[in-house]
């Protein structure tokens, strides 16, 4: 087929006037690429949907409701972190098959007992809860859209409205977007989970698949990245973000979730001897000036067990 032919082709297939055969080339060409390249992670293809989203709505000139986003699974990466450094990614764009382009990012990590707060470019501002990372690309400024991935951790988010650019954060399983609000985002990999609560403004929450809800504020989304199940709850938008002032309020939390906490805030490894632990519930506050003998009696009253320090870094309860 010649260029001019494919353009033509490619222009019905956008103003939706392309017949069954002619839609079916277009399906067929692009999957043709499914055999040239590794798949994109979820953050990166969600990202490029975006992008190509607004290029094709640019050359509608009309409402992009209807418009078809073509599957994307072209991705190849490398990828290196050291403290704050650089990470550099190719990938292979659906227009151009073939050609690369490099893009930086910051990396920025914290580790036990450390919370930091980052002021990005557009005036928004993150906190990082511990033993986080986010990535920060830099042609943020630059971009149509304002991403910004959260590869593990916690964080809580200030975002500096503006209409013309949504913002969007990524996790491994589930994307954010807004225009100007606050929110905290919990997605640890160990949890199997990422919940979602709004202080102020809403949200949309969506999977690679679809759109979860729109969650407001005194609402939080919580989901099962194992099931793919949700379910949006009230929930105290101070609760979720005390872990920036040195407090983490815990409100019918699993062993588990508590597990992470000791980790987080002690560097301690907490193990259960008990078997009835793993049907514990915990509603309790952990403040981070208590020593970790201090904080493990406390936890201990709350169901009547008793602990044991093994080596430097492991708890047992029993």
């Amino acid at each position: 087929m010649k260029p001019s032919e494919f353009k033509y082709l490619i222009n019905r297939y956008l103003n939706r006037e392309a017949d069954n055969y002619e839609r079916e080339l277009i399906d067929v060409w692009y999957q043709s690429f499914d055999e040239q390249g590794e798949e994109l992670s979820y953050q990166k293809e969600q990202q490029l949907k975006a992008e190509m989203h607004d290029k094709i709505k640019h050359v509608w000139h009309g409402s992009a409701k209807h418009v078809k986003l073509f599957p994307v699974f072209k991705y190849a990466a490398i990828a290196a972190t050291i403290c704050i450094a650089a990470f550099i990614g190719f990938h292979k764009y659906f227009t151009k098959p073939g050609k690369q382009a490099q893009e930086n990012y910051l990396s920025i990590n914290t580790g036990t007992r450390e919370v930091k707060k980052v002021e990005l470019p557009d005036g928004s501002a993150v906190w990082l809860n511990a033993n986080s990372h986010i990535r920060i690309s830099d042609h943020f400024q630059k971009q149509q859209q304002r991403y910004v991935y959260l590869d593990e951790g916690e964080a809580f988010f200030s975002v500096k409205k503006n209409p013309k650019r949504p913002f969007i954060v990524f996790t491994k399983s589930i994307s954010t977007r807004v225009l100007g609000t606050s929110f905290n985002i919990n997605s640890y990999n160990t949890l199997h989970k990422a919940i979602v609560t709004v202080a102020t403004g809403r949200v949309q929450v969506s999977t690679k698949a679809k759109v979860l809800a729109v969650v407001t504020p005194g609402l939080q989304i919580n989901y099962a990245i194992v099931t793919g199940k949700y379910q949006v709850d009230k929930s105290d938008a101070g609760q979720a973000q005390s872990w920036k002032n040195g407090q983490t309020i815990l409100n019918q939390a699993n062993f588990d979730e508590l597990a992470l906490i000791i980790k987080n805030v002690y560097g301690a490894q907490l193990i259960s001897q008990n078997k009835a632990a793993a049907h514990y519930k915990y509603n309790l506050h952990i403040n981070t000036t208590h020593t970790l003998d201090e904080t493990m009696k406390i936890i201990c009253s709350v169901h009547q067990n008793t602990f044991k320090r093994r080596n430097n870094n492991e708890v047992i309860i029993y």
